[in-house]
This record gives structure tokens, C-alpha cells and sequence, in this order.
């Protein structure tokens, strides 16, 4: 059985910057910053004059700083937590049994929040070029997935026709909505349309305090953020998605909603569908709808959303303490990938171990579960 992480992270490396970014944005780069005080000893990425992961007590508060220099657990074989060491990671992978490794960005995430679109560019190439450069001493370990400038949606198509064709990453990680603006959009269109014709998937991912995800400026404590902001941020970019219609008509359109595990997408999946049933499809005997008139009228591609989680092209990562019977028995296996969530601090060692042990899940279930799903997801030949 061939087991795939499908969202892996790095944590990137303070110098960067100084190594990668064009030289017309050496000056604007970013940078970390220390904090020092008897509170905290950390450094936070500093840009366009802000903070980032956000200081306690703020709104929409982050986990904390970073503090890359030393493994996050004893189990750790890699120096630290970024890419630089490629070996110590390959011997983590065995530890947790794994043969391929997709990594996704954790900080730089807060580019997608950026307000100069030619710096978000910049820091996009740089951090694209130094995953593509790392993932190359181990391709047949390792790949990544490119972050594009997506609050520019023609710059976020150059970088990703770059990354993917070029550099050879397996496809884009892009947040749930971009700003107060939702994908569903029209000027997010052709960004889609060309994700389709470069065949290439797109992992929708948040990182609490990083960037902007919905409800996160409610809370000043970081366990209110992350519990709430993380899943709406992807219930959002779901319902997205499956309100645009695009993915009727773009038939290489993937998507998978990441590091949230799985219990959510039976529940949203019901709950997005009635709404579509609702609008689309009135049942005998019933008013139609405003909601399927003018302005609220859906595009006719709109369909319920488990049509694209039976086919394997609405995808969830998982946790093995949720009930995974019973969420395949509601929508089968094909829409869920493993996911190591490797070097957080919330990562489980041993779940590939606990997945094989499982006695609730056949073996064919198993294999889409920890590789064959992730395979198809992002095309791999391996």
C-alpha cells in the first residue's frame, strides 16, 4: 500500500527571503522579528508594516511565533522545522511510514493579504523557488504545492502556469475567500479556468491569525479563533465552489478543503444541497423560491455538491479519531485524503499505523484513504 501525506507543511525559514526574492523587492522583503519579554521569546514575520501570526489579545489572534531553530517533537529526525534538511525529514517519513510527501506553506500564507500585488508576486516566486528547490534533492519523496498571489487573479495565473509547468509543483494552495471578496466572483473565473486546463489541483487551506478568515475578528483568544476560523474559512470556500457551477464545467477542476479533518462535509454537504434542491429543484406543491429568481438565480451548472465527493474531486483530509465508517457510509471513500499535518504540534505519529489496524474499514478503503485518492487528486505518476 502506497500512502501518500497530502498535506505535509514546512515552516519557512527566517533567511528566506535574503536567498530567494527577486532583487527589485530586496528592500520591501520580509522579514522576522524578535519578541522579547518574560512572556515570550519568538519571532513573527514583519510586512507591509504588520505583525504576523497577530500578538495575543488582538483580533483574530495567532498561535504564537515561531521558534524554527529546534524540532517541535522528540520524535523528529529534521533539525528544524523548515525544508533545509532533507535527510532528517526522509527519516521522519519513515517514522510515520510514509512514501510521498505533498508539503503545503504555514506563515507565508499571510501574502494573500497583502496589499502590494507585486510584492505578493514577488514573495510568491521566492517561496515557490525555494520549495521546488529542496523538493528536487528528493522527487521521488517530495513535491509541493505553489503559493499564488490570488487577490490578483492574472498575477496568481502567471505564477501558477510557472510553478507548475516549470518548476514542476504538483499544484496551488489558495485561501477560503480573499478578503471580504468570495471565489464564486467573476474575476476569479479565469484563474479557475486555467487550474483546469494545467490539470492541476487546488488545496484550500487556513492558517489561524495569518490572514483573513471569517468570524477570526470576533476573538482575542487563540482557542476561539482556531476552533471557529478554521472550518468556516473552508465551509466557505466549499459552498463557493459548488455556487459557481464551475466544477460542471470544468471537468480537471479539483479541490480539496484541508487540515479540519472530515466530520464537517457530511453535514455541509447535506446542508448546501438542500439549499440547491431548494432553489433548483422545487418540490411538488411548493412556492418557488425567491432565491431561484433574479438576482438570486444560480448558474444552470449547479449541482448538489456529492456528485463531486463521490467522483473524488471534492476532497477532505481526516483525523483518525472521527467515526470514518460512518462518514463513508454516508459519502463514500473517494473524497477523503491522509494528511500528517507533519511538523505541527497537533500531528499524530502513528496514524498511518492506526488507519492500517483499522478492523471498521476494508482494505479497499484503506488504500484510498492513505494513497490512492491523494494519487489521483494531484496526478502523481509514482
Amino acid at each position: 500500500m502506497h500512502v501518500i501525506d497530502s498535506d505535509g507543511h514546512l515552516h519557512e525559514p527566517f533567511d528566506l527571503f535574503e536567498r530567494h526574492i527577486d532583487k527589485e523587492f530586496y528592500s520591501m522583503r520580509p522579514r522576522v522579528v524578535e519578541l522579547r519579554d518574560e512572556q515570550r521569546d519568538e519571532g513573527r514575520w514583519l510586512v507591509e508594516g504588520r505583525l504576523v501570526p497577530r500578538l495575543p489579545f488582538t483580533k483574530g489572534v495567532g498561535g504564537g511565533g515561531f521558534r524554527y531553530q529546534t524540532p517541535r517533537h522528540a520524535q523528529m529526525r529534521a533539525k528544524d522545522n523548515s525544508l533545509d534538511d532533507i535527510e532528517g525529514r526522509l527519516q521522519d517519513l519513515n517514522q510515520m511510514a510514509i512514501d510521498f510527501q505533498v508539503v503545503y506553506p504555514t506563515a507565508l500564507v499571510w501574502v494573500f493579504d497583502l496589499e502590494n500585488t507585486e510584492l505578493a508576486a514577488a514573495v510568491c516566486r521566492a517561496y515557490n523557488n525555494y520549495i521546488a528547490e529542496q523538493c528536487a534533492r528528493a522527487p521521488k519523496r517530495l513535491s509541493g504545492v505553489a503559493l499564488v498571489p490570488i487577490q490578483d487573479p492574472p498575477a496568481a495565473v502567471e505564477e501558477a502556469r510557472r510553478a507548475i509547468q516549470k518548476l514542476g509543483l504538483l499544484g496551488v494552495v489558495i485561501p477560503g475567500i480573499v478578503g471580504n471578496k468570495p471565489l464564486h466572483a467573476e474575476e476569479f473565473i479565469p484563474f479557475f479556468e486555467a487550474m483546469n486546463e494545467l490539470n492541476a489541483p487546488i488545496g484550500f487551506h487556513a492558517v489561524t491569525g495569518m490572514h483573513y478568515t471569517p468570524w477570526a475578528d470576533c476573538f482575542t483568544d487563540f482557542f476561539s479563533t482556531h476552533v471557529t476560523a478554521m472550518p468556516f474559512s473552508m465551509m466557505v470556500a466549499m459552498m463557493s465552489m459548488v455556487r459557481s457551477g464551475l466544477l460542471k464545467t470544468l471537468p480537471h477542476l479539483r479541490c480539496a478543503f484541508l487540515e479540519i479533518g472530515a466530520s464537517w462535509l457530511p453535514y455541509w454537504n447535506w446542508w448546501v444541497g438542500k439549499h440547491i434542491e431548494h432553489v433548483l429543484e422545487p418540490r411538488a406543491g411548493r412556492k418557488e423560491s425567491n432565491w431561484g429568481k433574479a438576482p438570486y438565480e444560480l448558474p444552470s451548472t449547479v449541482h448538489e455538491p456529492s456528485e463531486d465527493i463521490l467522483e473524488g474531486r471534492i476532497l477532505s483530509g481526516f483525523e483518525t479519531d472521527e467515526n470514518l465508517r460512518s462518514i463513508i457510509d454516508q459519502l463514500g471513500s473517494k473524497g477523503f485524503m491522509y494528511a500528517s499535518d507533519y511538523p505541527h504540534s497537533d500531528m499524530e505519529w502513528n496514524r498511518v499505523q492506526a488507519i492500517k489496524g483499522s478492523e471498521a474499514l476494508t482494505g479497499a478503503e484503506k488504500a484510498d484513504l492513505l494513497g490512492e485518492n491523494a494519487r489521483r487528486f494531484y496526478n502523481l505518476q509514482i
